[in-house]
């Protein structure tokens, strides 16, 4: 351990390197930090000298992290979590408390989940601020490297568990085919068959493993024939009113959006396992007093959502 080397680093240095690489800006890192561009560049630049690495580098508008950089992420954000919990925060008390909820979610959960859950965490934590990313730019990654405090994700039991990650079910959700209301698979019985025997539409995820109905399907020795591949439900959906493709979606979705689709739902004709929503979060960051508190509300309050029947 070099004791020497390590003096030279205050919690300062730490907390605006994290700040930089979550903002990969050094005004916004300032704005966030309460204090000026200049100041954040100058304790840049003693990183660097202290480090012995260029850290970032500039690209447009933009400062991007060195490989050296994002390697320290994960445990500068370990560090800062430890540090907070050193100096002790008390009990934490909803209705004094100031400061972001940073949360990430694929926009179609944003419709019918994330909006009721954090529309009530505001009403009780009303110095409450959720900065909400869409998943697709910042995913489950970003929670190990402190850049988000929860992803909000649907998945099946086929998904992977992420070193480090804590998993909380919020919600349990059923797949559900949806068509347009002049298909000609409509007009005989709804059957595997009559499933396989069209074009479908799949959803975008590079961070989940191949969903456990496109496995059951492959042990059947099928499979779907793709006809195309779109970034989210609602996307998906606006295709299926104007083609023959099929769209395997989350039933709570389709419910929450039933007037504004215009498409008729069928039942996937086969097991497919179970579908849930979660609640992802970075272990060590969770014994946060406020990150605790928000996160046993968050799944409280998704509890109190209608179920379906």
């Amino acid at each position: 351990m070099d004791l020497i080397a390590l003096s030279r680093l205050g919690v300062r240095h730490l907390v605006t390197l994290h700040m930089l690489l979550d903002t990969q800006s050094v005004t916004r890192a300032a704005e966030r930090l309460c204090t000026s561009p200049s100041a954040v560049s100058k304790t840049l630049g003693q990183l660097r000298d202290t480090l012995g690495d260029q850290l970032f580098y500039r690209q447009g508008n933009q400062l991007v992290p060195t490989v050296f950089a994002e390697r320290l992420a994960p445990s500068l954000h370990r560090l800062l979590v430890d540090l907070n919990t050193l100096l002790g925060e008390g009990e934490f008390e909803p209705a004094r408390w100031q400061g972001t909820l940073r949360i990430a979610l694929r926009e179609s959960s944003m419709e019918w989940l994330g909006g009721p859950l954090l529309g009530q965490l505001m009403q009780d934590v009303p110095g409450l601020v959720p900065e909400v990313w869409n998943k697709e730019a910042r995913g489950l990654d970003a929670l190990a490297q402190g850049r988000l405090d929860f992803v909000i994700l649907p998945h099946d039991q086929s998904q992977p568990r992420h070193t480090g990650l804590e998993w909380q079910t919020l919600y349990e959700d059923r797949l559900i085919c949806l068509l347009r209301p002049d298909h000609p698979a409509l007009a005989a019985e709804w059957t595997l068959d009559s499933y396989l025997g069209w074009r479908h539409l799949a959803i975008r995820d590079e961070e989940l493993a191949t969903p456990f109905f496109e496995q059951q399907l492959a042990q059947m020795q099928v499979q779907r024939r793709i006809g195309a591949t779109l970034p989210d439900f609602a996307s998906a959906a606006a295709l299926c009113r104007h083609s023959d493709l099929i769209l395997t979606c989350s039933q709570g979705w389709a419910a929450s959006r039933h007037n504004e689709l215009g498409l008729v739902s069928r039942p996937v004709p086969f097991a497919y396992g179970a579908v849930t929503y979660s609640l992802v979060w970075f272990g060590p960051a969770g014994q946060d007093p406020a990150m605790r508190w928000l996160r046993r509300r968050l799944v409280e309050l998704a509890g109190g959502l209608p179920r379906l029947t």
